[in-house]
């Protein structure tokens, strides 16, 4: 599921960034190597995940249940995600200027649509019914500590969250039968 919504994110910033006849613009990919090199190209945008959280405030509680005549069936909730992804540009050796506005033509793009739905975007994956973006900022200590992780001297860049990317198996257990009567019979054990 997560390598759908990637793939649907970097289509999409292909399609509104790339310039016909040149490499794509946006690449999917883990940014540094693991020598500490850069996986992108001079100009190129590097779009990598960075973090994996749980959605806690719309997290479903109960089972989800599926009643066929007197049988019941049970399933665990749905897991929603937000994914923190990083989008950095390689400015090369002489071109920051351009690397800086390879980038604000990203944040351009997530600031005129920043909410995706498979309706209005039938390239989404079905099984993704919709996602936000929305600017994440970082301060000057984590950014230090991200790019530390990552193993770079920090390059331009910037983080946005993709909210509710939704993960469901539906895997319903055994079939039980379903409670018809609830008694308030009583009994002493001892």
């Amino acid at each position: 599921m997560l390598n759908k919504a990637l793939n649907f994110l970097e289509d999409q910033l292909n399609a509104r960034l790339s310039v016909p006849g040149q490499p794509e613009t946006v690449l999917l990919t883990s940014i540094v190597n693991d020598k500490g090199e850069l996986n992108i190209q001079s100009g190129q945008l590097g779009l990598m995940l960075v973090n994996v959280e749980e959605e806690k405030i719309l997290k479903t509680q109960l089972p989800r249940e599926k009643r066929t005549g007197d049988q019941v069936q049970f399933a665990n909730p749905e897991i929603k995600l937000n994914l923190l992804l990083l989008l950095a540009v390689n400015p090369g050796t002489d071109n920051y200027v351009s690397a800086l506005d390879r980038l604000s033509q990203a944040i351009t793009f997530f600031q005129g649509t920043s909410w995706f739905d498979n309706i209005a975007y039938p390239a989404l994956s079905p099984e993704i019914e919709e996602i936000s973006m929305e600017l994440f900022s970082l301060s000057l200590e984590q950014q230090n500590q991200l790019w530390a992780s990552i193993g770079a001297k920090y390059i331009p860049s910037v983080v946005y969250k993709m909210r509710l990317v939704v993960i469901d198996e539906a895997l319903f257990g055994k079939k039980n039968p379903v409670i018809k009567v609830i008694d308030n019979n009583l009994h002493r054990i001892n």
